[in-house]
This record gives structure tokens, sequence and C-alpha cells, in this order.
């Protein structure tokens, strides 16, 4: 049973980090075309956009937070938070 539980947060802190990649790789993007948009309603969707994409990344630094302090030897969830962490760099309005 063990073992069972141990494959499960693995998928979870995968699922995670797949979701924080995106996050950062769209919120990248987003900002790149903030830069060149010259239409004003498409510039508040893109924003409004990323800030949906920031909060899902807070949301995720604290689920991340929460796994790290009650395992907190477990090197996935460190490594979940650090991701986490830095991919608040693309997160510019």
């Amino acid at each position: 049973m063990s073992q069972y539980i141990y494959s499960s947060s693995e998928s979870v802190v995968l699922s995670l980090c797949k979701e924080v990649e995106y996050i950062k790789n769209r919120s990248k993007s987003i900002n790149y075309s903030l830069k060149t948009c010259q239409n004003k309603l498409l510039s508040k969707r893109l924003r409004l956009e990323l800030y949906k994409l920031n909060k899902s990344r807070l949301k995720i630094l604290n689920i991340s937070d929460s796994l790290l302090r009650t395992n907190c030897s477990e090197l996935s969830f460190e490594f979940l938070s650090e991701i986490t962490k830095r991919s608040g760099y693309f997160q510019q309005i």
C-alpha cells in the first residue's frame, strides 16, 4: 500500500510541474504579445489571462508549500516548490 501512495504523489507532483511549465511558457508568450499589441481590447484580454495564470501559479505554490511542510524529506516536493517560485519571474504585467 505504501508503494501505491508514493506512485500517486509522484503523479500529482508531475502534473503540477507540467502545469507550472505551461503557465511559465504561456506567460512568456503573453508578455511578448503585450509588447507588440496595438489593440486595447486585446491587451486587456491578455492582461486578464496573465492575471488568471498568476492566480493559478500562486495556488500551486500554496499547494507545494503545504506538501513540503508535511513531507519535508521528499525531494520531489522541494523541486515542485522551487520551479513554482522561479516561474514567478514571467508573471510581469
